[in-house]
């Protein structure tokens, strides 16, 4: 394979962002460039588009350059967009605003759903709100907790600290894609995926949160929102082998994003790309609902399925974190 002038080798790239500038049909036709995610390099370069459409096959041997791009530019406009979406998304059971932060709880059941969310100016002084939070949750049985997107909430770590809240814990990259470049995981060789309005017993017996067993008010959270889509694929006896839920809300700006939570594979039929195939499944399902971008989370330590998610189109859009009073 001829080296394209770039100052990185092509294989370096691959699962990452790059444009590849390329000869049509020779030098005399001049050249283009295509914008998106690199599935594979060697005599042909695969390129996924960031915008959607086939993957285009470029020969190695009409690369001009490859050259990694950066990730996307995210302003705090974004962040506060799609936090506004998800928090649709992944309601609580009970939720009371106090200036621009939202008050969130629901029994305990995920952090998301019991914690304070802080989007804009809590209409009072910092320390004064941090307190309120916690008269809040203490007033419930729960334990006092911030999910604090990066960067809205910079401001609010020096005002915890200075209260002994304890460091940041279980921090968060929430990645995004086009739903037409996510359906395009979707693998022909493998059952279908089913989507019903509601968890069935196989979906929840499933879904293990956190390794342990739901509570009984579980269900009450996971249909808590306007639209919800549990997915799920049974081999063929009719095992369940995979799950996922998928909600699709608008965001303030008006955007219709599918947000995907619950992905999981039974242990037996892992290694099989069952876990892009539902998430696939999803992003068809929310296409015929109007949605036109995705976005789900993924651990911070979790370096490989952040990887597996570039490769079929994601990127980190932003990061967020927990803080708890115990």
């Amino acid at each position: 394979m001829r080296q394209p002038s770039s100052s990185q080798n092509p294989s370096d790239l691959v699962g990452r962002r790059v444009v590849v500038r390329y000869r049509l049909h020779g030098d005399e036709f001049g050249a283009t460039d295509v914008l998106g995610v690199l599935e594979a390099a060697g005599d042909v370069l695969r390129v996924r588009p960031s915008r959607g459409g086939d993957v285009v096959a470029v020969p190695a041997g009409d690369v001009v350059a490859v050259k990694e791009i950066p990730e996307l530019t995210v302003t705090r406009r974004d962040v506060r967009d799609l936090e506004a979406a998800a928090l649709r998304g992944w309601r609580a059971l009970e939720s009371e605003w106090s200036g621009g932060w939202l008050l969130r709880a629901a029994g305990g059941f995920t952090g998301r759903a019991n914690s304070c969310l802080p989007l804009d100016d809590p209409g009072r002084p910092p320390a004064d709100a941090v307190e309120l939070v916690e008269r809040w949750y203490r007033s419930r049985g729960l334990m006092p907790a911030f999910q604090v997107p990066e960067p809205l909430g910079r401001a609010l770590g020096p005002v915890l600290d200075a209260r002994g809240w304890p460091a940041l814990e279980d921090r968060t990259f929430v990645m995004v894609a086009p739903v037409s470049v996510v359906r395009g995981s979707e693998r022909a060789g493998l059952p279908p995926v089913r989507v019903d309005d509601r968890p069935d017993d196989d979906w929840l017996a499933g879904y293990h949160y956190r390794g342990g067993e739901l509570p009984a008010h579980a269900v009450d959270v996971l249909v808590n929102t306007d639209t919800a889509g549990f997915a799920s694929v049974d081999d063929d006896d009719g095992v369940r082998v995979a799950i996922a839920r998928g909600a699709v809300t608008d965001a303030p700006s008006g955007r219709r994003w599918l947000g995907v939570t619950a992905v999981e594979v039974a242990p037996s039929a892992r290694r099989r790309g069952l876990g892009g195939h539902i998430v696939a499944g999803l992003a068809a399902w929310a296409d015929r609902l109007g949605a036109t971008d995705v976005y789900l989370q993924v651990a911070e330590p979790n370096g490989a399925a952040r990887a597996t998610y570039r490769k079929a189109g994601f990127a980190e859009h932003h990061a967020y974190h927990y803080r708890r009073l115990r």
